[in-house]
């Protein structure tokens, strides 16, 4: 019974150490500064949008001063108030141009959002294929290192045997230069990880493995709907469209309505208020230039929406086409290919120590079988790379597989 609890216990302890892919996305989101910037950004464009909806403050003005009417003088003191109304809803246009803006930095957010999941869910693939790679490539050291030493211990000497440890030599060699690269590899993308998560995984946290079963989704169609470009160009479209209509309502004139009150203090003292109404009319017809400007930066957008959608879907054939190929080499060379060739690998060793292989016939079968297991994980980061760049395109979340 305690062997039973000892084992859930050890169990459940080793789950707890692997993150899941919302955590690592989750901690990637908040220590991001760019992304703290871009929210600030926002919350400012949000309270400009709600000041350009509003009507131009009123005017309140005083006077104060002296008054000579022949031989008497006196002070005097005027105060008035005044309020711009406007002829047009120019105000709302304006908010609502604003408003265009805040949506598309919403879009750009999200985006932002979303690419920064992705770079570090594939951060922490990266560290984990750089990882199998490093350890396989230190069991091929090792056993070839062994090989070497049974070479030299050998009794005999004969040119044959010189010429094979020669040949092991420069093999082990040329595996040395080639872990120094895999361990360089493997820091770069521990570093990597640790600039999104502020903090560095041990290999028992990293929560991916290469599934078992696992199901490719082949049939990939064109979507623009939720691309970040087109949501831009479209929003430039819109904001066009809303300027060239602000330009047309501004050269209309604005209604003054107020009011005010004046004391001059002479023989007679004089007190009176008065009405103000009044039309602030533009002598210079600047309105025309620049609702031709607006009309013309709307074809402009028009068009470059149009460019975008085409370059976009083009991109996307492309990318697609990029996923199938790394889809075929994922079914190129499946996960049980790891098993086979370790074993293969195993077998020749086997094989030579008895002297049943000579040492070229072992060299050849082990380098085949430790390159076919280098592709599995490397075909797995291939293809999620691509992966990433297409749902990146298409505004989706980082998934690469669907379970049977």
């Amino acid at each position: 019974m305690k062997l039973i609890f000892l084992f859930f216990v050890i169990t459940f302890t080793l789950k707890s150490y692997s993150m899941g892919l919302t955590e690592i996305s989750q901690i990637a989101i908040e220590r991001s500064s760019s992304l703290n910037a871009k929210e600030m950004e926002g919350r400012a464009l949000q309270s400009e949008a709600s000041q350009r909806g509003r009507w131009q403050n009123p005017q309140l003005m005083g006077q104060f001063g002296t008054l000579k009417s022949g031989s008497m003088t006196g002070a005097t003191a005027e105060v008035s108030f005044s309020q711009s109304v406007p002829l047009s809803d120019k105000f709302s246009l304006r908010k609502e141009m604003t408003l265009l803006a805040v949506e598309n930095h919403k879009k750009q957010t999200e985006f932002f959002k979303s690419w920064i999941s992705h770079q570090a869910i594939l951060a922490t693939w990266k560290v984990y294929v750089t990882s199998e790679l490093l350890k396989h490539g230190v069991e091929r050291t090792k056993r070839i290192s062994l090989v070497k030493r049974y070479l030299e211990t050998r009794p005999r000497v004969t040119i044959k045997q010189r010429v094979e440890l020669s040949i092991v030599t420069s093999m082990l060699h040329q595996l040395e230069k080639q872990q120094d690269i895999k361990q360089h590899d493997y820091g770069t993308a521990k570093s990597d990880l640790e600039f999104w998560l502020g903090k560095s995984l041990a290999d028992s946290e990293i929560p991916f493995a290469l599934p078992d079963r696992y199901r490719f989704v082949d049939d990939r169609s064109l979507d623009t709907s939720k691309s970040i470009e087109v949501a831009e160009a479209r929003s430039s479209v819109k904001i066009a469209q809303i300027d060239s209509q602000l330009a047309s309502k501004e050269r209309r004139p604005d209604l003054f309505l107020g009011g005010g009150y004046r004391v001059e203090d002479v023989q007679p003292k004089n007190q009176f208020s008065y009405a103000i109404v009044g039309l602030n009319i533009p002598l210079w017809d600047t309105g025309s230039s620049r609702i031709e400007a607006a009309r013309v930066r709307e074809i402009r957008d028009q068009k470059k929406l149009e460019e975008t959608e085409k370059q976009l879907l083009r991109k996307q054939q492309k990318q697609i086409e990029l996923v199938k190929l790394s889809i075929k080499q994922l079914k190129r060379f499946p996960k049980k290919y790891i098993t086979q060739n370790e074993k293969a690998v195993k077998e020749a060793e086997t094989g030579f120590r008895q002297g049943l292989l000579d040492v070229n016939t072992f060299l050849l079968a082990e380098t085949q079988s430790h390159e076919v297991i280098d592709q599995v994980f490397l075909s797995w980061l291939g293809y999620l790379d691509n992966l990433s760049t297409l749902q990146l395109m298409k505004g989706e979340n980082f998934q690469w597989e669907q379970k049977i």
